[in-house]
């Protein structure tokens, strides 16, 4: 239940970020890998497990550069935060420290060829959708 709400968690935050921001369509295809990680949660508790880790993980960085950005050291997150985009990387950190804390031991009882494959291909699944969500046909809607 806690990756299930750490999940629709950082989902919401990141489609408020959409809204607020002008481009729902590119957070939409951002986040397109978790409803797949809900679903393997809900089917299969401890490989979803490390389906959804990697997501946290992912969604962990970025709003460390932001932040990194915002407080003038670093230029890779760059660009303009308004105060509701600032709040979402919180609530968006939150929920992936949560998971990233749940998703561990969640995932034990798996072997560890399962979560490490499962673990590589979300990896995959979530850079291929943010690759995908600043191609010129979605960031141009």
């Amino acid at each position: 239940m806690a990756l299930i709400a750490s999940l629709g968690g950082l989902a919401l935050a990141l489609i408020v970020v959409g809204v607020v921001s002008g481009t729902v369509l590119r957070h939409v295809v951002q986040i397109l890998p978790v409803p797949l990680a809900l679903a393997l949660v809900s089917r299969r508790p401890a490989i979803g497990a490390y389906a959804a880790l990697p997501i946290f993980v992912f969604w962990l960085l970025i709003v460390s550069l932001i932040w990194l950005f915002l407080a003038g050291l670093s230029t890779i997150a760059n660009g303009h935060y308004t105060p509701a985009e600032v709040i979402s990387t919180v609530v968006m950190a939150l929920c992936c420290a949560h998971g990233i804390r749940r998703a561990i031991p969640a995932g034990r009882p798996a072997t560890l060829a399962s979560r490490l494959m499962t673990f590589m291909v979300f990896a995959a699944l979530q850079l291929a959708a943010m690759w995908i969500s600043f191609s010129p046909s979605i960031a141009n809607r």
